[in-house]
């Protein structure tokens, strides 16, 4: 046997001859032979031969249409499958491509990386061991690097090149330094994980002076040893004895970003990849200076400028920024005399023991006049008079709304057994509760946890203590709250911007997510004020009289109110809108995790949750003296469980690949039995469903198989699913976290999580699960449009005769009088007779007229549809699920 005979080159027309080759070897057996000859198959081309390919490719490449390239992709794939060293045969093809140079990912450098990629994952290579060497990764890393770094990504999974021992790479990267090719050098480093060969101020510094920010992420993810050094430089380079056109000389890069090393900005650079990689503040002590500074600045804001913090929450705050930090301690007594409170300032240095020399000297010099007694009126006046911004509580009734509620009416929940009688007279069927939580702000990396939570009724607030019972209670004990108050029926629920507070319940209570998703009846009143105050004029009653003028500058006036501004949308400004007053916020910012809580923070936090049910009940009147046809216990989102994108950031600085919050269930494959919905097949028209706006493709043609689908709009939420669910009895259709919200309101079986990306893999996946056999009579028995399932038949000659008619009518610009009725249309108006919708003309080509023999017109919405070959292509695309033996005919095309 010749081997030429038994070959078959690539491109050429010559083919194993097995009947051949088995007359001549009768007593090989076939099995044998056939796996022979095929190995024998394999094609190594020559240099000039692999040339030839190239070009052959290059030409079906740039002679297709530039969104069609599956002649090329066949093409490609087809060489990979049939050569020897396909490594060896991309890298050549990278190389020599003409467009090598290209950086695009539309180019066909980058087509032929990725197609190989894509080869690679369907294809189990036997001797792949023997064929990566060390010398073809070098290449594929030199020929995916020469020019740009675009095809390197890839060429790392394509090449393994991501390894134990491939230090023999670092040469390369060595030479990208040389260059100064520090975002090369960088991103090859990163990606092979040789971070550890480089000092930080090989590559990481002058990432930093050329301001290449995102580069310097990716290159230090993943290493935390690397990241800590990452920040540590940068705290260094916001010393303030550090001169950066020094490092910028000593370090040698020649196009340094002057207008982005000033100290601020690297300071701010510093704080974020701090907070980012999650780095100690002891580790970054300019850094941790610098944010201190900030945060004393930002409370003296709040306390002098804006007037919103008491006198109890701006000390405890204080104190807790500034720490046992003496420059803190100074910067603060400065920062004082900067708003001109010499008495608060002489105050803090007192309770710091500050030296003189550390303060400015006004500061010493009163100190000094107070502790040696002279002007001792003066003292004692001003001793007593540090807290006289402060309201009387006279004051505060009269500028803010109080609390209804007797002290004794108000209870903090610290032991297990309060907690327990706490839950047993909450969930009495029918009792409404207002919801809310506390937590200390942060000014720098703190981890961030609830530590109060209060929940109020008509006439008690209960204030449970978190931190304290964080170190009794059980993960049983916490779940029992959210199982008997958040997942009960029976009570309603109240809270506002509760996006915030379930965000940080779950953070808290990692555990509690899932039961969560669960939750009924619970209100968001922010939500909820949005529609009533919206179509509410004139809603309070004391400006009612007000004249025009003045309702057109007075923001009290409540005309066509609308939360605009962040400072407008708050609990507080709603609260003014339903009751003329606002609520005193002074205590928010405080240190919620001190104890004992000091009574106004225990008002504060009893009012907040008070509060909602006097603002639910004011709503509830406010929609039903104005007859609004509105929920008035909408659900409440869900996007507190969707992953922020600074936890992904973190996420992806750790190396961790970011999963799915709901389990990826894939469809079953073709040899795989797939898990049905319903034991017995049901047909398109027994099946209704509702599908939410992300999925609209899927919406259609799920109808053009028949199925009664309500399709909703873009401006639709996904709780207008759950309605019409219930309503309707549809089977909602979502996916991803909208699901577990749905699954926990609707059911198992009235809810389905669609998995694959594309509408053509989603329709047959919903099919097959809920067993749902179409036949060619279902396909477009209903309009993709509109969802209407009735169809006026007209032969073309009478549609055609109607429409000249109409045309020529319309040109000469004479109405027609006399009705043209045929079909169930009126011709001389061209609309539908039931309900005068027009039929939508416009998509009908004239040719069409000599080529179809029946027009079909939707009843509902007036599309006009044709038999043609769109019917055989819908035919060809659900044959998976198309029960063939049921033939008819139907909507074709439009």
């Amino acid at each position: 046997m010749k081997q030429s005979s038994a070959k078959k080159v690539i491109g050429s027309n010559t083919e194993f001859d097995f009947s051949e080759v088995k007359q001549n070897n009768p007593k090989v057996s076939e099995k044998w032979l056939k796996k022979t000859l095929e190995m024998k198959s394999v094609y190594e081309p020559s240099r000039s031969e692999m040339q030839r390919l190239l070009e052959y490719v290059e030409n079906k490449w740039f002679d297709q249409n530039p969104t069609d390239k599956s002649q090329a992709s066949t093409l490609i794939r087809e060489y990979y499958s049939r050569s020897s060293h396909p490594y060896a045969l991309v890298i050549y093809f990278i190389e020599n491509c003409r467009e090598h140079n290209s950086g695009k990912t539309s180019s066909l450098c980058y087509y032929f990386m990725k197609e190989f990629l894509a080869w690679l994952k369907n294809t189990h290579i036997v001797n792949q061991k023997e064929l990566l060497t060390d010398d073809i990764k070098l290449r594929a890393l030199e020929a995916c690097t020469r020019y740009n770094t675009a095809l390197f990504p890839m060429a790392v999974t394509a090449f393994q090149l991501n390894h134990h021992g491939n230090e023999y790479m670092l040469p390369q990267i060595k030479a990208f330094l040389e260059k100064k090719k520090y975002n090369e050098a960088a991103v090859v480093a990163g990606k092979l994980r040789l971070q550890d060969h480089f000092t930080i101020d090989e590559i990481a510094l002058p990432l930093v002076l050329q301001d290449k920010v995102n580069v310097l992420e990716q290159y230090a993810a993943g290493n935390l040893k690397l990241q800590q050094m990452v920040v540590q430089m940068l705290d260094s380079l916001v010393d303030r004895d550090v001169v950066i056109d020094d490092v910028i000389s000593k370090s040698g890069v020649t196009n340094p970003k002057r207008e982005k090393l000033n100290k601020k900005t690297l300071s701010k650079l510093a704080a974020r990849l701090m907070k980012l990689y999650d780095i100690p503040q002891e580790l970054c002590p300019n850094i941790s200076k610098a944010r201190g500074v900030g945060a004393l600045r930002y409370l003296l804001y709040r306390r002098y400028i804006e007037g919103k913090m008491g006198t109890g929450s701006w000390e405890e705050l204080v104190e807790n920024a500034v720490s046992d930090n003496d420059y803190l301690k100074e910067q603060l007594v400065e920062q004082l005399m900067c708003y001109n409170e010499l008495t608060e300032a002489v105050k803090w240095a007192r309770n710091f023991q500050l030296s003189d020399e550390c303060i400015p000297e006004v500061v010493a010099v009163k100190r000094r006049e107070m502790d040696e007694g002279e002007d001792k009126q003066d003292q004692n006046t001003e001793g007593e008079n540090w807290d006289d911004d402060c309201y009387s509580e006279t004051e505060m009734s009269a500028h803010y709304y109080t609390l209804n509620l007797p002290d004794d009416h108000i209870t903090v929940i610290d032991t297990k057994e309060k907690y327990q009688a706490c839950l047993s007279t909450l969930t009495k069927p029918g009792t409404m509760i207002g919801i809310d939580a506390e937590w200390k702000p942060s000014f720098g990396s703190q981890v961030q946890k609830v530590a109060l939570i209060q929940l109020a009724t008509y006439d008690h607030a209960y204030l449970i203590d978190v931190k304290t019972l964080l170190r009794i209670l059980t993960e049983d004990d916490w779940q029992l709250m959210v199982i008997s108050v958040f997942c009960n029926q029976d009570i309603v629920k109240l809270g506002y911007g509760l996006d915030s507070d379930f965000k940080m319940f779950t953070k808290t209570f990692p555990f509690m997510e899932k039961t969560l998703a669960k939750m009924e009846r619970v209100v968001d009143l922010e939500k909820l004020a949005q529609k009533v105050l919206d179509k509410v004029v004139n809603f309070m009653p004391d400006t009612e009289d007000a004249s025009d003028d003045d309702k057109e500058d007075d923001n009290d006036s409540g005309i066509n109110f609308k939360f605009q501004k962040v400072e407008e949308r708050g609990l507080s400004e709603l609260v003014r809108q339903c009751f003329g007053k606002a609520l005193n916020k002074s205590e928010q910012m405080s240190d919620w995790e001190r104890r004992p809580l000091r009574q106004p923070q225990i008002i504060y936090a009893a009012l907040d949750a008070y509060i909602l049910l006097k603002v639910y009940d004011k709503l509830v009147k406010i929609a039903r003296e104005e007859r609004l046809k509105i929920d008035l216990e909408p659900l409440t989102s869900m996007r507190w469980m969707k992953m922020s994108r600074g936890d992904k950031k973190k996420a992806k600085a750790k190396g961790q690949k970011i999963k799915p919050r709901l389990p990826k269930l894939l469809p079953p494959g073709p040899n795989q039995q797939s898990q049905h919905y319903a034991e017995s097949p049901i047909s398109p028209g027994d099946f209704t469903v509702v599908v939410d706006s992300m999925l609209q493709g899927l919406g259609k043609q799920l109808r053009s198989c028949g199925v009664d689908v309500h399709i909703l709009d873009n401006t639709d939420s996904h709780d207008r699913a759950i309605e019409i669910c219930q309503k309707e009895k549809r089977v909602v259709l979502t996916s991803g976290l909208p699901f577990m919200r749905v699954q926990g309101i609707v059911g198992d079986k009235m809810c389905y999580n669609v998995q694959t990306t594309t509408a053509r893999e989603q329709v047959v996946e919903v099919l097959q699960y809920f067993n749902v056999k179409v036949t060619e009579k279902d396909i477009f028995s209903r309009c993709k449009v509109c969802n209407g399932n009735v169809y006026l038949q007209v032969p073309c000659n009478v549609f055609k005769e109607n429409w000249i008619k109409l045309r020529k009518v319309s040109d000469q610009d004479k109405p027609i009088t006399e009705p043209n009725i045929q079909y169930g249309i009126n011709w001389s108006t061209m609309t539908v007779v039931n309900n005068n919708v027009p039929l939508q003309l416009d998509s009908i080509p004239e040719p069409m007229f000599d080529k179809v023999n029946t027009f079909f017109c939707c009843g509902t919405c007036g599309k006009v549809f044709w038999e043609g070959s769109h019917f055989a292509k819908v035919c060809d695309q659900f044959s998976h699920v198309l029960d063939m033996t049921d033939t008819g005919m139907n909507i074709y095309n439009s």
